[in-house]
């Protein structure tokens, strides 16, 4: 008996090491689901207007996400989000601001405040929602239209299509309309690319600066150039894995994380700069920090955005969302109407000017398409190629994209003067090289 009593105390206890164990391995993983599930609810419901039902249905039907209990204060505009009965995060929505997951309990973010919008809706397009009756010549719209009427999966969301500068044609899934912001996760890469360029157009940074961080300036990683973080190079160390049950570094700093920045920029050197390629969303928000660093106060940067792009080219239904350190998580979280994306792809497309207004360096839609070292031809300056037709293999050299997670596209064609945009909630679903490729047979 006494022996039993002994076995008894000892497998208790290895009982209770074990789960306390678990638990501690658990709840990162855990803290991840709940902060997912708190901020796509939040945005979902309150920037593009969807409702609880259609967010979960998009985003939350996998395991843990399922498991998740989700509460929306609809007059508080938050949500909140445990599971098991505790690990509680939670995302509230301000105004013309979107949402923010309060990773550390809330705290107001003073001078976040939206510079008034311009109603551009009797502008002709493409600086406003003004449409001419009138197509470019050698257009087959009707087969077009049967085409992407056919290409249409239960899971897009919007598609648009520009040639010669004219938008041809647009359609949208139900409940979605041209005004509607959609989530272009990492296409928000690239409009953070295009800030850095007009602020090198300032003058205020350049693409071979190093010394970037005064934390770096100990080490090594004080050789990172900028140009280096532009072209995913810089050497840092990273996890960019979207993995639903374990919490790598991307899903850390989005989910768990106040200060995406400064949890990014703590990251060590793995290899030399400029001599691996890592696809990495710390790296862009240490570049969204570095933006942060050219404003003497809060509120000009948070502005600037909107002031010197989004106004300057008719992008009246977009928003760059903030961590709760109040910087733009560059990496993932814009939103912008569908008609906004294929504004933005215009933008490249003319070289960076905007209706005779240079608003990027002359040459930097040049830069940002020149393949980056290791990157086997398939990537640029925060945009994706297709020099090397890897990625869209019936589809020219000369394609460029930005490209987001779960299917989120702005195909940019120069050779055929055209952007494509499209946007979905399941890359697995959508076939880009099929649906350009096929496009192409009704333009001659």
């Amino acid at each position: 008996m006494k022996g039993f009593k002994q076995f008894l105390k000892w497998f208790v206890l290895t009982m209770v090491v074990i789960f306390i164990t678990m638990g501690f391995m658990l709840y990162p993983l855990l803290r991840g689901a709940t902060g997912y599930s708190a901020k796509m609810l939040c945005s979902g419901v309150f920037v593009e207007g969807l409702s609880q039902q259609k967010v979960e249905q998009r985003e939350l039907t996998a395991f843990p996400f399922n498991k998740v209990v989700n509460t929306i204060d609809y007059k508080a505009k938050t949500v909140k989000s445990t599971l098991l009965g505790f690990v509680l995060q939670t995302a509230a929505y301000k105004d013309e601001v979107g949402a923010t997951l309060y990773t550390d309990g809330y705290s107001e973010i003073n001078g976040r405040v939206a510079l008034p919008g311009i109603n551009n809706d009797t502008l002709p397009w493409p600086q406003g929602n003004a449409i001419t009756d009138t197509l470019p010549a050698g257009i087959d719209i009707v087969g077009l239209e049967r085409f992407i009427d056919q290409k249409f999966e239960k899971t897009t969301r919007a598609l648009v299509v520009v040639k010669d500068g004219q938008l041809i044609t647009e359609k949208y899934a139900d409940g979605i309309d041209e005004f509607t912001p959609l989530l272009g996760w990492s296409m928000t890469k690239s409009i953070t690319a295009a800030l850095t360029g007009i602020l090198v157009k300032e003058g205020k940074l350049a693409i071979d600066d190093a010394a970037l961080l005064e934390e770096w300036k100990d080490d090594e990683r004080n050789n990172i150039t900028l140009n280096n973080l532009l072209q995913m190079s810089s050497g840092l160390a990273w996890n960019e894995d979207y993995s639903k049950t374990s919490l790598s570094d991307v899903s850390e700093m989005l989910y768990t994380k106040g200060d995406m920045y400064q949890y990014a920029s703590a990251f060590k050197l793995e290899s030399l700069p400029d001599s691996v390629w890592r696809y990495s969303s710390g790296t862009t928000n240490i570049i969204s920090g570095l933006i942060r660093s050219c404003f003497d106060d809060y509120q000009s940067y948070y502005q600037f955005p909107q002031k010197a792009l989004f106004n300057k080219i008719g992008m009246q239904n977009s928003i760059i969302e903030t961590d709760a350190a109040g910087t733009f998580v560059g990496s993932s979280y814009a939103y912008c109407s569908a008609r906004d994306w294929a504004r933005f792809g215009m933008l490249y497309l003319n070289n960076g000017n905007w209706l005779g207004e240079q608003i990027l360096p002359e040459w930097w839609v040049k830069y940002s398409t020149t393949p980056a070292s290791c990157s086997l031809g398939k990537y640029g300056a925060q945009v994706w190629l297709n020099a090397s037709q890897i990625n869209i293999p019936d589809m020219p050299a000369d394609v460029y994209f930005f490209n987001g997670y779960r299917g989120q596209r702005v195909t940019i064609i120069p050779s055929k003067n055209m952007v494509v945009v499209g946007l979905n909630s399941s890359a697995e679903e959508f076939d880009y090289n099929s649906l350009l490729s096929g496009m192409m047979q009704f333009f001659k």
